[in-house]
């Protein structure tokens, strides 16, 4: 960093301030110089010459070897005039002058070094993302802030000096707990607390501050409302899969379970996270057939819904309706996979039982038919033996045979119903065989009754 940039930062009132100084008193340590050596005594006078190079070494460094040389002629000019040129006086006088050109060097290289830093540290306290302040220890009031620092808060950096640092806390607890901790350890890392923004209320800050040696603390805010927005959300959706109802897993890209939530481990009957933690999705499956497909079309569809079995604890087979997802970032990258369950044992059961219920019903209709024909078969054998008998006793036999065949002729009309429930069952639950759609009128056919 060269002349010019670096003094950047700095006063140019104050700048010129010194500068005036630098002059007036190199004036008047050359005059008291005249004066001595005018009344024969120099021992004393060359050390002011010290006063105006130290000081122009400081505030300009890299012209204060220059001027040093300057003031070195200078004085080495007004030496040889009042002394004629004596050799030993030219020959102090020079001492004293390489002395003074290198106090100035050393000075200059100082100020130089320390002017980099002051630069460097001003940079990083102007330009930090974080904000950065300075507080009186003893009335707590502001005595300078970055702008990162007024931002957060709503405000100038003109502004904030007016507030007292203690109005900032919206926690007069947490408040209590910094000022404690920098009393006590003369410093304070990293805590959390919320501060009053004057344009956007409630801002939670992550603080933390040191005390300096001129009874001042620096202490640097991070504004974290979005990350403490962010884990609030974060809390609510991990309360909400943790206790929800439906069962629901979640798992790495290779299919590792990364986390179950309560209802999962209650219908697997574990008692441990741990127990499915890290583990392959897969040894919970019943069907290793049913896993590699979903494994091929996750990635190809996004998702996969449908039955599976799993494996209990105790290595029972349930079964579970599962909808199973990819989760992706706003890239569209795939992240990890989520997975819900819902147990449909029970249900799975029921249709069992159902199933085996009307399958029954179905025999029991075939039954009831072919029993009406098995009753028509030996009542055509009675009408037909009937013509043998006398006329009056013929009559007879063919009326109650006739009212045998109405009372089966009403049976029929209820296996007509039953043939209805029957198409009913096997259109939508799949049960029941595929016989001719009217069994009972061929057999009528087979069986004609007079």
């Amino acid at each position: 960093m060269t002349g010019t940039n670096i003094f950047v930062e700095r006063d140019e009132s104050v700048v010129d301030l010194w500068l005036f100084i630098v002059i007036n008193t190199t004036i008047l340590a050359l005059l008291i110089n005249i004066l001595s050596l005018n009344y024969g005594s120099n021992d004393v006078a060359p050390f002011l010459l010290y006063i105006p190079v130290v000081i122009a070494a400081y505030w300009y460094p890299n012209r204060g070897p220059v001027f040093a040389v300057v003031i070195s002629l200078a004085y080495m000019g007004i030496v040889y005039y009042f002394t004629q040129g004596a050799m030993g006086e030219l020959i102090a006088s020079s001492i004293k002058c390489f002395v003074l050109i290198g106090v100035s060097a050393v000075v200059s290289s100082l100020a130089t070094h320390m002017r980099k830093n002051e630069v460097k540290y001003r940079g990083i306290f102007n330009h930090s993302e974080a904000g950065i302040g300075l507080v009186n220890s003893s009335d707590l009031s502001i005595t300078e802030v970055n702008k990162r620092f007024a931002e957060m808060l709503g405000y100038t950096t003109e502004e904030l000096p007016k507030i007292s640092f203690a109005d900032l806390w919206l926690d007069p607890t947490t408040k209590d707990t910094f000022f404690y901790q920098l009393n006590l350890h003369e410093h304070v890392e990293s805590l959390e607390t919320r501060f009053k923004s004057r344009t956007e209320g409630e801002r939670w800050e992550l603080i933390s501050a040191g005390k300096l040696t001129d009874k001042q603390f620096v202490c640097t805010i991070v504004d974290i409302t979005d990350r403490k927005k962010a884990e609030q959300a974060l809390l609510i959706k991990d309360h909400a899969i943790s206790s929800s109802i439906n069962a629901i897993a979640i798992l790495d890209l290779d299919f590792n379970i990364t986390y179950v939530n309560q209802s999962l481990m209650r219908i697997m009957e574990y008692t441990h996270e741990q127990d499915f933690i890290g583990k392959h999705s897969s040894q919970f499956f019943g069907s290793g057939q049913v896993f590699d497909e979903i494994r091929e079309m996750l990635p190809k569809k996004g998702s996969w819904f449908g039955e599976i079995p799993l494996i209990k604890y105790n290595k029972s087979p349930f079964f579970v309706l599962i909808w199973i997802n990819m989760v992706k970032d706003k890239t569209g990258k795939p992240i990890c996979i989520m997975a819900s369950f819902i147990d449909i044992t029970d249900r799975k059961q029921m249709e069992i039982v159902k199933r085996e219920a009307l399958e029954q019903i179905e025999q029991n209709i075939e039954q009831f038919a072919i029993l009406g024909d098995h009753i028509r078969n030996p009542l055509a054998v009675i009408m037909g033996l009937s013509s043998l008998a006398p006329g009056d006793i013929s009559d007879k036999i063919i009326l109650q045979a006739r009212e045998i065949d109405r009372i089966i002729t009403q049976l029929d009309m209820g296996w007509i119903e039953s043939e209805k429930v029957r198409d009913f069952i096997k259109r939508y639950y799949m049960v029941g065989s595929a016989d001719s759609e009217h069994p009972k009128e061929e057999r009528k056919k087979k069986y004609p009754i007079p």
